[in-house]
């Protein structure tokens, strides 16, 4: 459900001509082993995307940002 009403909710925001961060999404499910004991994400590949979806993040951020 909540995938889906972010999905939703992307498209009203693109019907209002709202800017969103078109690629990449992050739909990242919990599932064992993903987070270490300390809540740190255990599995490198994750990682990795999660560090190169932040990235793009700050820069869209950055990028519709009043200056």
């Amino acid at each position: 459900g909540t995938a889906m009403a972010q999905r939703h909710l992307r498209n009203v925001l693109a019907s209002l001509d709202m800017p969103t961060l078109g690629q990449r999404e992050a739909f990242i499910q919990n599932k064992e082993g993903l987070f270490d004991d300390k809540g740190h994400v255990g599995v490198e590949s994750t990682r990795e995307f999660l560090k190169g979806w932040v990235e793009k993040y700050v820069a869209w951020v950055k990028a519709h940002s009043k200056q």
